[in-house]
């Protein structure tokens, strides 16, 4: 999106501080954003204006302010500056060394009390007044189900109109203002995936966006030791429909939690449980189904994606999307991230499903497929990290969760961190028909990890093998044990 200085002194609580020439409100800029050490993309883009998100402050200054450096180099033509910094002597100093050094390629630096703050206002003026179409918005939320449920509904739109859903998993605040700003202004629609993991993230993604359609996936255990009960995470989901009026719509999984908590919004309201479909066939090439009275498919393994489906389908049909079109869409779709990879090591059928961090509800369901799928395989073995941000419900999650294991025709079970040791120790005591093991959590996931010799040692013929673990660690994402086992065997 383009924006010219007018726009964004009249639109943000900013004001210049610097500038080259009278000139530069005569041209046009474009924006990027710095993430901690993440360069901006501003190649081939002109009059990059710079919006610094966050700079990791320390003493040594210049280390500080080397992203803004990096991009002036590269081709940025002006900055934001948080003004709060000036009154510290360093950073005060810093700037003017910053104009004196690039004098000849800043246009201009504008100053602000919170540079989160003028992005979020001209995200917000963007939507507004910036797009030439009457630009539609859905927004997706949930415990679970979120990214393969906004995926779906980006496979069905981009099958006649021009859609901007930017990466994958753009659930994160700052993340969403910046695409939004990112956005070309001829879009029919604008799709993004909300986290609700932060106390008021789903409220303050309603007031910036103002959806026409909003989903809600489930409630489930992920953050309940956060938000204290199911109850509590649902007020917390259901805080996305705060800007919906009478002629928006909803689509919301049924359950009690959300029933409760969504009656308060003045929505249209769209219910979807599993059941509400009739299953025609589901194996290793996806699910073909019946949902009110029409038939689709989805190439993507377990039923449980049916439930994403529906709700796809939903929110699509809100939007005055034709059945043909969404069924086409969906048959198209393709999942994104470490979804349930198949590999085949040492003979070994292999499975990694590491999207993120593991909830007991994904944790059911994806074990429940795999066992379902490999039914003939009769060495069924997995891996799995522990389940977090459970608080004091984290021995009765864990808990029940290796109760449901015990009872599947499993042969080994490994159990990686301390969140999983409660499973460990569980299947140890009560499960005397699986063999099990633990290990503490990795270092690294390299070729010389004892859990990475222990699969080297063990993959062999007449096996499946699921791994199935935290895909967000900043240090341990278990799909790399995929990529290990890749260079160990092939």
């Amino acid at each position: 999106m383009r924006y010219n200085l007018d726009e964004i002194l009249q639109n943000t609580s900013s004001y210049v501080f610097y500038k080259k020439s009278d000139d530069i409100f005569e041209k046009e800029y474009e924006s990027a954003i710095i993430l901690k050490e993440i360069e901006p993309k501003i190649k081939n883009k002109a009059n990059v204006i710079f919006l610094p998100f966050k700079i990791n402050i320390n003493d040594n200054v210049s280390d500080a302010f080397y992203s803004i450096k990096n991009a002036i180099r590269k081709g940025a033509r002006a900055f934001f500056f948080d003004e709060i910094r000036l009154k510290e002597e360093k950073y005060y100093n810093l700037l003017f060394e910053i104009i004196d050094q690039f004098k000849d390629k800043i246009d201009f630096i504008l100053m602000t009390p919170d540079t989160k703050q003028a992005m979020f206002e001209l995200a917000r003026y963007t939507i507004k007044n910036k797009f030439i179409k009457d630009v539609k918005v859905i927004t997706v939320t949930g415990s679970v189900g979120k990214t393969s449920t906004t995926e779906m509904i980006y496979a069905i739109l981009k099958e006649k109109y021009k859609v901007y859903r930017g990466e994958a998993m753009v659930n994160l605040r700052f993340r969403i203002n910046h695409k939004i700003i990112e956005a070309d202004n001829d879009v029919d629609f604008l799709l993004f995936e909300c986290s609700g993991a932060l106390k008021g993230y789903p409220k303050a993604f309603s007031e910036l966006l103002t959806p026409d359609t909003a989903v809600i996936t489930k409630v489930g255990t992920e953050n309940l030791g956060i938000f204290k009960s199911l109850d509590g995470i649902a007020e917390q989901k259901c805080g996305l429909l705060t800007c919906l009026h009478e002629n928006n719509t909803a689509v919301l999984n049924d359950s009690p939690e959300i029933r409760r908590a969504s009656a308060k919004y003045k929505c249209k309201k769209v219910f979807t449980k599993e059941g509400d479909y009739q299953l025609i066939k589901s194996d290793e090439n996806g699910s073909k189904f019946i949902y009110n009275n029409q038939t689709y498919f989805i190439p993507v393994v377990g039923i449980h994606q049916i439930n994403n489906a529906m709700k796809a389908i939903e929110a699509a049909k809100s939007l005055g999307i034709h059945y043909r079109t969404i069924k086409s869409g969906l048959a198209k779709f393709q999942t994104v991230g470490s979804r349930w990879n198949i590999d085949e090591f040492n003979g070994t059928l292999f499975v990694t499903d590491c999207p993120n961090n593991p909830s007991y509800e994904t944790m059911l369901s994806c074990i429940s497929t795999f066992v379902n799928l490999y039914k003939d395989i009769e060495n069924k073995r997995i891996a799995i990290s522990g389940i977090r941000a459970l608080g004091q419900h984290e021995k009765k999650v864990h808990t029940d969760l290796a109760k449901f294991i015990a009872r599947q025709p499993i042969k080994e079970v490994i159990c990686l961190e301390p969140e999983a040791k409660i499973v460990y120790e569980y299947l140890k005591e009560n499960a005397k028909n699986i063999e099990v093991k633990y290990y503490e959590k990795p270092k690294s996931l390299g070729k010389n990890e004892p859990f990475i010799k222990y699969l080297q040692d063990t993959l062999g013929p007449s096996q499946a093998f699921l791994m199935k673990g935290q895909g967000i660690d900043p240090v341990i994402r278990y799909e790399d044990v995929r990529v290990t086992l890749k260079d160990i065997f092939q």
